[in-house]
């Protein structure tokens, strides 16, 4: 007899596969369908920009587990991003301001995190304020302009080939998974996170300081957004107030498209990176055969709902609503 945790596995494994399986198959069909998009820039361009996704999306993964929304996420990342750019830009040390770019973003989650716990918000409605927040100090950082790096180092912790054929932005993303996974699967944190997504009210009652594991969770999307962030700067070496602009509801896609449910309780950080790549592939492809941006919108829109309405199936007639402490 299945317990209902070997039949997550089931699910989990089954999940991935499939999203895999559609990679595989949508890179081979557009392989077929343009030589360019074998092309070396293309590929190296596609790894970097799914291992962005994948970080933020790793982030999301915990907050959509816990039966929330992090709307900020864009906003992190282009905060973060001109945090690094404004301090290089001033001589700090490339280390220093790699710090810097983090503390950002875990100050930023910490805010989030607060505002939930203290003020009882509905957690999209937090992260949206802070969004808006976040945006306007960007804007007076960089009095609305570009701000522009020339530090080779950091652009090669992102876009340097690693044996000649991988982008460092891909060991970057394995970093940041397996410590993610270490979190999420190996210490008590993740089962909490778990259990609140699943039941907030079983979940206080059996001893789990929801307050502290909410913010915590937070303070982890805020990272792995400013992660994200940083790489987007060292890829582009010019940051504005529009880096990481709508980047949330990236993370939100490629969270949901890998299996993660929106109802919470369990999170797939596996597909969540498969899903990142597999949305790459089409955003890369559609670019390539010169498809308008319009129907790329259409296109992911459709890949979105899909995966909601195949999360709609699995979870049956059961609807639950978003986390409020």
């Amino acid at each position: 007899m299945k317990t209902p945790l070997h039949r997550a596995r089931y699910t989990f494994v089954g999940e991935s596969a499939a999203a895999l399986f559609a990679l595989v198959v949508l890179f081979i069909v557009f392989s077929l369908l343009n030589h360019r998009f074998l092309s070396t820039i293309n590929l190296d361009g596609l790894v970097v920009s799914g291992s962005i996704a994948a970080i933020a999306g790793l982030g999301m993964t915990l907050v959509i587990a816990m039966r929330g929304l992090d709307l900020s996420v864009g906003s992190v990342m282009g905060f973060s991003a001109i945090v690094v750019a404004k301090l290089l830009e001033s001589g700090v040390d490339l280390g220093l301001a790699l710090l810097a770019g983090l503390g950002a973003g875990c100050v930023l989650g910490l805010v989030n995190g607060l505002l939930i716990v203290v003020l009882r918000l509905p957690s999209f409605v937090a992260t949206l304020a802070t969004l808006s927040m976040i945006l306007g100090a960007e804007l007076l950082i960089t009095s609305g302009e570009t701000v522009t790096t020339s530090s080779k180092l950091y652009s090669d912790l992102v876009v340097k080939n690693l044996g000649g054929f991988l982008p460092a932005a891909a060991l970057d993303a394995l970093v940041i998974f397996v410590l993610v996974w270490i979190l999420f699967h190996r210490m008590p944190f993740g089962r909490h996170v778990a259990a609140i997504g699943g039941n907030p009210k079983a979940a206080t009652d059996a001893g789990i300081n929801l307050r502290a594991v909410t913010v915590g969770v937070f303070v982890v999307s805020g990272i792995c957004a400013a992660i994200a962030g940083m790489m987007v700067g060292a890829q582009l070496q010019t940051v504005d107030s529009t880096v990481g602009s709508g980047f949330e509801l990236t993370a939100i896609a490629v969270v949901v498209v890998g299996g993660t449910s929106l109802t919470g309780g369990r999170g797939n950080l596996i597909g969540t990176v498969i899903a990142a790549f597999l949305l790459e592939v089409i955003h890369s492809a559609l670019q390539i055969l010169d498809v308008s941006s319009l129907y790329e919108d259409l296109a992911f829109g459709s890949i979105l709902v899909g995966a909601l309405m195949i999360d709609g199936l699995r979870r049956g007639a059961s609807r639950k609503g978003m986390l409020v402490i």
